[in-house]
C-alpha cells in the first residue's frame, strides 16, 4: 500500500470552485474510492483526506485552489 498524506483543499473563490470543483472531486474520488466530504458553504472546503503523492501532485497543478498538509494528531 502506498504512503498517504492528510491534506485539506480550499478554493480561492467561487469562480475557482465552479471551474475546478468537478476535476478536484474526480481526483480525490479516484484516489480514495469514495465520495468527497466537503462543507455546504460556497465555495466549499474539502474536509481533510488522506491521499497518495500522485493525487496531491495532480491537485497542486490546478490553479485557483490551495492544497495544505494537515498535521497528524500523533505528531503534535
Amino acid at each position: 500500500m502506498s504512503n498517504r498524506t492528510k491534506i485539506r483543499v480550499t478554493y480561492d473563490s467561487l469562480e475557482s470552485y465552479s471551474s475546478n470543483g468537478g476535476n478536484v472531486s474526480d481526483i480525490i474520488e479516484k484516489d480514495t474510492g469514495r465520495p468527497v466530504a466537503q462543507t455546504r458553504s460556497l465555495p466549499p472546503f474539502i474536509l481533510p483526506v488522506e491521499l497518495t503523492e500522485s493525487a496531491i501532485t495532480q491537485l497542486k497543478a490546478i490553479s485557483g485552489i490551495k492544497v495544505e498538509d494537515v498535521p497528524n494528531e500523533e505528531n503534535r
